[in-house]
């Protein structure tokens, strides 16, 4: 029979079960790398009067050639020029071009192209792919240039690397409207003396920018370019030489402007003859110092090998009315003592000796923080000091508006304010990575790693749902608290990390929130072994596999399954486990069984591998039922309210129906909106949580519930036999008119009860969380329950604090050992954890619901949704005259927040 709540209640004695935290099945990791993380260059306005950026080498508007350099014997002729086929001597591709045309030189690491190529088709492009395009003139062209551009006009070299053994690697010769950008150039054996670029007299408006040129054994007295007498309107900006200079002889047009010159023995920048129309600015100008120059040609070595330690910058009486020199950074390596300038004559050892007696270099300035080194192209040397360090005088100093000043640097950065070749980066190892791990339901925690040579930080968080977060803090103290979202789904979130001077990197990870919304589906059969929709009978100490998710219309995403299973055609007593596929089987019961019975019983399984959830019979042969009524997604649909367990239908007393058994055959339907006290809304419930009994039956049969307004569908919610007793848990959905109804398949007339426990509906806030089947409590094992089983008229109370925002759990409860009839109720606690650590605890009575029913000596189990009420306590009620143990198993919690 179905018991009341008796006033007996009121002395009853707790029994204190406390619930370890037991994390979700579903929590995985996020997570995106330094290597994802992207520098941000930061872009203020071009000052007034600055230069348009130069933009990328400009390729001909003909054909593409092609050549491909390999270990492979090459012989002339060989290639089609084709990507697919590329001829494998650049000279063929050059010999082949038209004006127009553009020679794609594709890099192949570790080959070079041993050949001295001449150029001498005008308006053409030869462009290097990738950072090792090399033509190197060594063996048999040993002693000549790796090219030469012979009178040619317009012809663009970009990103080659060309070099030669004691002889120049470039020579420019008759030619005009020549750039040569991005390369490398070096007489790499150079025993002889020879310059490593040069450009005749006859030569006009030519560009060498952002170069990098190594004379390669300087010791000799070797310039990285010299220009010839006659030459015009030449400009060498934004390139890097290694241990020597630039010598310009009676030319008329030259800018010097943007570099960053590690000088040898000579002078950085060499103006003889009669030179007009010079411009000297934005130089960055160092000594060679021994950690850098691998040819040691640093001041106290000059001597020894013959060689004189000159001024920085010379300028010859002849030229010293046409050269203008500004805005120079001067680094002088230990106590070198270097010049900075012998202008027309005169040597003056300081800076402001200079400044003083000539009209130049107003803007000058002597630098005391040496610039570190970096690898400019494979297989090549670090030698030069191009990177300028926080505190110097270089940084953000450049005049813009100087004669050919590129507005990009020699890596392509873009502005360039600083002097010297390369832009000022404080921070070039400036990366961020992220990790991103599910802290709540709704909240995602994501973890920040930064790398940063600059202790002053910002940091904004952009989280992906329209709000940021702005900090600033050290790179080992980025901001930890985990963001809340306000609906379930998946999400980007966007970390922008910016130094002290605006150095800024950013990168992106994608988060999903582990809660999961339910979506009422159904009730829809799954399998039913007795006519073999799904599987055959169920062997005995056997698994069957059910597919729930990507089937059966089920999206592959549902985190869990609302499922009511029944065992029947048992042989003999055993019980059944409902978990994941792929997760160990954990040590729970959903279903209990003897021989000869049919048990119902509703699991909130999670979704294992592939969408499978696995039962696992441990007892003899049987059949299994599975019907499903919703599942769970981890984007926003309807969310969990619990309320107060209510009594909505009671056909023995006339409550919600009326005072008469439900006829076989017959539905009986139950108002859900606006019902309980209100507690339900009058519209928008999507699906409600019940515990539905049915009592004195005539006759064996079973329920079903369904929404109303629908057929009856082919599934049940709870077996009964004559004259017996049997609650279940049932998640059903609502029908459009705001009703449910519970149809009595069976052959005689039986009262029906419903207790609603909570509701889904799209306002609902409380996502749920599956976790691995969990044993909390089973008073049978004396070791872990010190209590024993649960008296008569008695409860245990269940502290649930410490889980921050839990509304609701999904139990399983088994009564087993049961020495009378008698009831299980489940409600949360009224009184306080401290009232009971102080034993001054309000006396209770028993709530006036029911979650399952047993007969003496029977073990029945049943899922209940328990909500955790006001002080995170849940109490479990005996209500029986007779002792009972009791089984808690936990599958799944709800959290709002």
């Amino acid at each position: 029979m179905v018991h009341a709540a008796g006033s007996s209640g009121g002395n009853a004695v707790p029994h204190p079960a406390y619930m370890p935290f037991v994390p979700p099945t579903s929590t995985p990791g996020f997570s995106s790398p330094a290597s994802n993380s992207v520098r941000l260059t930061p872009v203020p306005p071009a000052p007034s009067g600055a230069p348009a950026t130069s933009g990328p080498v400009t390729t001909g508007t003909g054909r593409t050639l092609y050549a491909a350099f390999s270990a492979a014997p090459c012989t002339q002729g060989s290639g089609a020029g084709t990507q697919a086929s590329p001829y494998c001597l650049l000279q063929d591709a050059v010999n082949a071009a038209r004006p127009g045309d553009t020679v794609d030189v594709l890099s192949s690491s570790g080959y070079s192209s041993p050949e001295s190529v001449t150029v001498r088709t005008s308006g053409i492009s030869i462009v290097g792919t990738g950072p090792q395009a090399w033509v190197s003139a060594g063996n048999a062209n040993s002693g000549k240039p790796a090219l030469v551009l012979d009178h040619v006009s317009n012809v663009t070299v970009g990103n080659l690397m060309l070099t030669s053994g004691n002889a120049a690697a470039v020579e420019v010769v008759g030619s005009t409207g020549v750039t040569i950008d991005s390369s490398f150039v070096s007489p790499s054996s150079n025993f002889t003396g020879a310059d490593a670029l040069t450009i005749d007299g006859a030569s006009s408006n030519v560009t060498v920018s952002r170069t990098y040129v190594d004379t390669g054994f300087s010791r000799t007295g070797a310039r990285a370019i010299t220009v010839a007498s006659g030459a015009a309107n030449v400009s060498l900006a934004g390139d890097v030489l290694a241990d020597a200079g630039i010598t310009a002889t009676g030319v008329n047009g030259l800018n010097v402007v943007g570099n960053t010159i590690q000088r040898g023995c000579g002078s950085a920048v060499d103006l003889e003859g009669t030179s007009s129309g010079v411009s000297v600015e934005n130089n960055l100008i160092e000594d060679a110092n021994p950690s850098t120059d691998y040819m040691g040609t640093y001041r106290s070595n000059c001597s020894g090998y013959g060689l004189t330690w000159a001024a920085d910058v010379t300028v010859s009486p002849g030229s010293a009315a046409g050269t203008t020199a500004d805005y120079n950074d001067f680094y002088v390596y230990g106590t070198d003592a270097t010049a900075p300038y012998s202008w027309a004559g005169t040597t003056y050892p300081t800076l402001a000796g200079f400044q003083s007696a000539v009209a130049q270099g107003a803007h000058d300035t002597n630098d005391t923080v040496q610039a570190t080194s970096t690898y400019l192209r494979p297989n090549q040397s670090s030698v030069v000091d191009i990177q300028p360090q926080v505190g110097s005088a270089a940084i953000n100093s450049a005049n813009p508006a100087a004669p050919g000043a590129l507005g990009s640097d020699f890596f392509g950065t873009s502005p360039h304010t600083s002097r010297g070749a390369e832009e000022f980066d404080a921070n070039p190892n400036l990366a961020v990575a992220l990790t991103g791990t599910d802290n709540t339901a709704y909240s995602v925690y994501v973890g920040i790693n930064v790398t940063s040579d600059v202790q002053t930080l910002t940091y904004d968080i952009a989280w992906g749902d329209g709000t940021t977060t702005h900090a600033t803090g050290r790179p080992d103290s980025p901001p930890q608290s985990p963001h809340t979202y306000p609906k379930l789904g998946t999400y980007t979130a966007k970390v922008t990390v910016t130094d002290q001077f605006g150095n800024a990197a950013t990168n992106s990870i994608t988060v999903t929130t582990s809660g999961s919304e339910y979506v009422a589906f159904g009730p829809t059969r799954l399998l039913d072994s007795r006519d073999g929709s799904g599987t055959p009978k169920v062997g005995g100490y056997s698994t069957t596999r059910v597919q729930v998710a990507g089937a059966n219309g089920i999206p592959a995403g549902a985190t869990a399954a609302v499922l009511n299973v029944t065992v029947t055609d048992t042989t003999g007593a055993g019980h059944v486990t409902v978990f994941g596929d792929g997760s160990a089987v954990p040590t729970t019961s959903n279903v209990n069984y003897v021989a000869g019975q049919t048990v119902p019983n509703m699991v909130v399984a999670p979704v294992g591998t592939g969408g499978y959830v696995d039962l696992v019979n441990a007892g003899p042969s049987l059949d299994l039922v599975v019907d499903i009524t919703g599942y769970f997604v981890r984007s926003a649909a309807a969310g969990y309210t619990s309320v107060s367990p209510s009594r909505l239908v009671d056909t023995r007393y006339g409550t919600g129906a009326p005072q008469s058994p439900v006829g076989a055959g017959q539905a009986l339907p139950v108002q859900i909106a606006g019902a309980a006290g209100g507690q339900l809304p009058a519209s928008g419930i999507t699906a409600v949580a019940l515990n539905v009994t049915v009592t004195n039956p005539g006759t064996a049969g079973h329920l079903t519930v369904y929404p109303g307004g629908q057929q009856a569908p082919n599934a049940s919610n709870l077996n009964f036999t004559a004259g017996q007793t049997v609650a279940n848990s049932v998640v059903v959905p609502v029908g459009s008119d705001g009703t449910i109804q519970v149809l009595n398949a069976g052959g005689a007339s039986s009262d029906v009860i419903v207790d609603v426990v909570g509701y889904y509906s799209p306002t609902g806030r409380s996502a749920y969380l599956p976790v691995t089947p969990t044993r909390l409590l089973d008073t049978r094992d004396t070791t872990k329950w010190q209590y024993g089983p649960v008296g008569p008229w008695s409860y245990v109370y269940m502290p649930v604090s410490g889980q921050p925002n839990i509304t609701a759990f999904a139990l399983n409860a088994t009564m087993t050992d049961t020495t009378s009839d008698g009831h299980l109720s489940v409600a949360p606690d009224p009184n306080t954890l401290s009232q009971y650590a102080g034993n001054t605890f309000a006396p209770l009575s028993p709530p006036s619901v029911s979650s399952l029913n047993w007969t003496a000596g029977g073990t029945v189990p049943n899922l209940v949704q328990a909500p955790t009420g006001a002080n995170n306590i849940i109490d479990f009620w005996n209500g029986a005259g007779g002792t009972s143990d009791l089984i808690v198993d936990m599958f799944g919690f709800y959290q709002n927040n």
